[in-house]
């Protein structure tokens, strides 16, 4: 609104001039006296034209101008909110992010430790089962060895006995004796 009122100042000065000038040493035929008429009607002519192009004009101008304002204001309002909500999503997603990482960071270091934990148990079956294998291959062992000392000492006394009653039921020299626990032998 001052720079309405400074133009509509410079206008008026502008406009006067010519008429003020007038009454100087060019007068012309009307002298001094003229100038007061043309300085009047001059101000008629600039306050009709004030009066008209502000309700013409002016008004609507400085209406653009106050809508342009509130537009230009409004997009800076709306520009540094949306600025604010673009901060705000970016910590948001930082945070979500830097969240992301440290959860991976925990699965993976859980899985590792289960999977530790994991392959010791099957180490550590595998070799009870291995020792527990082991165990019962040589008791298996043990208990076949057993049998068969038992059982050839069963059959050495069988032979013994039988040996014994063949050579007592015949009387053998040496040779016969050999021979016949030879083919003895032989037959088991």
């Amino acid at each position: 609104m001052v720079k309405v009122k400074a133009l509509a100042f410079a206008c008026l000065v502008l406009t006067a001039m010519p008429t003020m000038a007038a009454g100087g040493a060019d007068a012309g035929q009307y002298g001094e006296n003229a100038a007061i008429p043309m300085a009047i009607i001059s101000w008629i002519c600039f306050f009709s034209l004030l009066f008209v192009g502000g309700k013409i004009a002016w008004k609507p101008i400085l209406a653009n101008l106050d809508a342009r304002e509130t537009r230009i204001r409004e997009s800076l309002e709306n520009a540094d909110r949306i600025d604010s909500q673009l901060a705000d999503t970016e910590a948001s997603t930082k945070k979500l992010i830097s969240d992301a990482e440290a959860s991976a960071k925990t699965i993976i270091t859980g899985a590792k430790e289960t999977a530790q934990k994991l392959a010791k148990e099957i180490n550590d079956t595998a070799k009870a089962e291995a020792q527990s294998l082991r165990e019962n291959a040589l008791k298996d062992i043990e208990n076949a060895r057993a049998k068969a000392v038992s059982s050839l000492r069963d059959e050495s006394a069988e032979l013994a006995v039988t040996l014994a009653g063949k050579l007592i039921g015949e009387n053998l020299d040496s040779e016969k004796s050999r021979v016949l626990t030879d083919k003895i032998i032989d037959t088991l």
